[in-house]
């Protein structure tokens, strides 16, 4: 029988959800790994040059995938030109940065010009796959997506930590980048080839750089105000700086890239077919924020309570200077992950333009505030830092309310059980986190306490949350609890 949309998102969300949750683990793994093999320094000199790939990366693809996503009825030569455009992009990117990397890298504060060039060098590759995963995610072929992604985890991480070990220093970090960038394109090639013929058609290309201007310029801003921050530290209180305020960012990265970056690459496909049916929009958009609300209230709650023993596990000892910017960061972990769902629904419409708007202001907070911020440390960069995720995240829901009319006052019916239930949840864990911090080692420490917010979560759902919330987030969690047993259960093909 042929698989619903329906039945495709949530298989979605569960393959990638899985193998999400595998990749953390490893990624989780590698962090303390090598945490532990390179210093601050090193982790910030990479992170400085990171900054250029992640801005030239935007102009490499230049939405072009994304459009490919987002449009109904796909021909032939709208691929090819896609594909043509794609490869076009990544040679003038590459080259650009190898011809002027003295003064590219010069604008971050960067000497490390050959690291620059070597690692430019993944435009190149990775074009040559821009489309296949395009069409992967149209397709809705998470399962394949998900397991590129893993092996490409597995594979960066093991590089890294052999030529760490080996004395390459920051440069393990370059060669596992440009590794895992092989495998990813490699597989998904094999998962989805196409004809690499260059064809360039008039219409489909005014087409595809229609959408993709404003798609491109959106993460343009996007990237300006995620990077925004690095970018501050990096020039005004230098690199041993922006190591530790980097580790305290991809620590509040990993829940946001296991669960909203899941749900946002599931949703974007699936709500750009449903762009004219606002009522069903609404009616993802309020549940999965209510659902993303439970599971990010625990991991803020744990993550507040047991913050030193959390970084001392995953970094190590020496890296106690990324402890309270952390914790600072993690206030803003709903707002980050509810942000990325309003941010598919309007790509999803192709709202790109207005997008753009939103996009301008949270880089105009995040910059902004970090150089008001730096007078007080990676600390007062972290507390303007997750003011700005925190005022994105009410715009955008603005821009949504506009879009497929969806009231404040309906979304905030659904969250205020959510809520004040995890009010009082972390004023309990407050009070316990003292008798908690006797036990021995840091890792008992923060077991414990996951287990003790992980079970006050659960009864206050069954017994409290579930009882106030609306009749649509009921029949939304049982949908999502029938589809579970679906997929966890075999069938029984005895069963008629």
């Amino acid at each position: 029988m042929k698989e619903s949309n329906k039945d495709k998102a949530f298989l979605g969300v569960y393959w990638m959800t899985i193998m999400g949750l595998a990749s953390v683990v490893i990624r989780l793994l590698i962090t303390m790994s090598l945490s532990r093999l390179l210093l601050p320094e090193q982790f910030g000199q990479v992170a400085t040059i990171q900054i250029i790939i992640s801005f030239a990366e935007i102009f490499w693809m230049m939405g072009v995938g994304s459009a490919i996503v987002q449009k109904k009825q796909l021909s032939d030569d709208y691929i090819a030109t896609g594909n043509t455009l794609n490869l076009i992009l990544g040679l003038i990117i590459y080259a650009a940065i190898f011809i002027f990397a003295s003064f590219i890298a010069g604008i971050v504060g960067s000497d490390d010009i050959i690291m620059l060039r070597v690692l430019s060098i993944v435009f190149v590759i990775h074009s040559i796959s821009g489309v296949s995963e395009a069409l992967l995610q149209k397709e809705m072929q998470f399962k394949v997506i998900s397991i590129i992604n893993t092996v490409a985890a597995i594979v960066n991480g093991t590089v890294a930590i052999i030529l760490a070990f080996n004395g390459f220093g920051a440069w393990s970090l370059v060669f596992a980048q440009i590794t895992s960038v092989m495998i990813q394109t490699t597989l998904s090639i094999i998962n989805k080839p196409i004809k690499l013929r260059l064809r360039f058609d008039k219409g489909s290309a005014k087409e595809l750089l229609n959408f993709g201007t404003g798609y491109a310029l959106s993460k343009v801003f996007n990237n300006i105000a995620n990077q925004g921050d690095y970018f501050v530290v990096s020039q005004t209180l230098g690199s041993a700086a922006l190591g530790f305020y980097n580790r305290a960012y991809q620590l509040l990265l990993v829940p946001t890239n296991l669960i909203a970056t899941v749900m946002e690459r599931v949703l974007f496909p699936l709500l750009a077919m449903y762009q004219d049916e606002h009522e069903k929009i609404r009616y993802v958009v309020m549940n999965l924020t209510a659902l993303i609300a439970i599971l990010a209230f625990p991991i803020t709650i744990v993550s507040l309570t047991m913050g030193a023993d959390l970084v001392q596990v995953v970094l190590g000892p020496k890296w106690e200077e990324t402890i309270l910017p952390f914790k600072i960061l993690i206030i803003s972990l709903f707002f980050r992950m509810a942000y990325k769902i309003g941010d598919a629904l309007v790509r999803s419409l192709g709202a790109v333009y207005k997008r753009l708007w939103v996009q301008i202001a949270y880089a105009t907070l995040v910059i902004g505030g970090a150089y008001i911020g730096k007078e007080w440390g990676i600390v007062g960069v972290a507390v303007t830092t997750t003011m700005a995720i925190i005022i994105n995240y009410f715009i955008m829901t603005l821009l949504i309310g506009h879009l497929v009319e969806l009231k404040m006052r309906e979304l905030l019916g659904y969250l205020t059980p959510i809520i004040l239930v995890s009010a009082v949840i972390g004023g309990i864990s407050y009070l316990i986190s003292s008798p908690v911090a006797t036990l021995p080692y840091a890792l008992i420490r923060l077991i414990v306490m996951t287990l003790v917010v992980g079970f006050m979560y659960l009864f206050a759902f069954k017994f409290v949350i579930i009882k106030y919330m609306p009749e649509d987030f009921k029949g939304f969690i049982n949908i999502v609890r029938d589809q579970t047993i679906r997929k966890l259960v075999p069938k029984n093909k005895n069963t008629k």
